[in-house]
């Protein structure tokens, strides 16, 4: 087997070793719209997976996109990069309900001095994989509005 084929076959597999361990958003939903000084729940799920894993933590964090995006909107903020107020950061130990996900309430406030507009809700997730537990660190956002 050829050196070339074999990096390309392990990058494969740890590609797919880290897409089995990625969480989302359950809640809130996209769109969704909130006033300074709101207090809401970020559901952070993770499906069941074969490759073992332990999830560390997470990072919740709420980025204005006004003046970084064009208006109205948060296309092109990339949240790997920024993360804006951090309105969590700390343990994620979810649990599976019976026929659910794992998963991890949290709940945060919306400061009240938060820009109005669109904003990127984005949470970091970072894990351990595999039996050597490498790190695994994932950003998900999604566009949630702070209006009055």
């Amino acid at each position: 087997m050829s050196k070339t084929l074999a990096y390309a076959l392990i990058w494969s597999l740890l590609f797919t070793l880290a897409a089995a361990q990625n969480a989302f958003i359950n809640a809130p939903p996209p769109q969704s719209t909130f006033a300074p000084g709101d207090s809401f729940i970020v559901d952070v799920d993770r499906p069941d997976s074969l490759t073992g894993s332990r999830d560390v933590s997470v990072a919740i964090g709420l980025l204005s996109c006004v003046d970084r995006a064009p208006s109205g909107t948060c296309d092109d903020i990339d949240s790997a990069w920024m993360m804006g107020d951090i309105l969590y950061a700390g343990p994620y130990h979810p649990v599976a309900p019976v026929g659910t996900n794992e998963n991890e309430n949290f709940t945060v406030t919306v400061p009240g001095d938060f820009q109005l507009g669109p904003a990127v809700l984005a949470v970091a997730h970072f894990a351990l994989v595999g039996e050597l537990f490498w790190p695994y660190l994932e950003v998900l956002n999604e566009t949630i509005f702070i209006e009055n």
